[in-house]
């Protein structure tokens, strides 16, 4: 093999590895949007579904724990 085919071989596999690298570059790119989407998706849904809930799901539990702290008390002690 004389060295102008080995350079030949060197300059064919470093172009097939850019090639390749270059797919698998534009696929993480795809990925990465993908899942920017889908962050942006359950970012929204948490905003405009999760939290509210939580919050009245937090009150109505602060109620129930006030009413059942409160039921069976004397209001008379506090009477002056």
């Amino acid at each position: 093999m004389s060295t102008e085919e080995k350079k030949e071989s060197y300059v064919d596999e470093a172009r097939r590895r850019i090639a390749h690298l270059s797919y698998k570059l534009e696929q993480s790119e795809a990925r990465v949007r993908k899942l920017e989407y889908d962050n942006a998706e359950l970012q929204k849904w948490v905003n405009d579904t999760c939290i509210p809930r939580l919050k009245e799901l937090n009150e109505e539990l602060t109620s129930r724990y006030n009413a059942k702290k409160y039921r069976n008390q004397n209001y008379d002690q506090y009477r002056v």
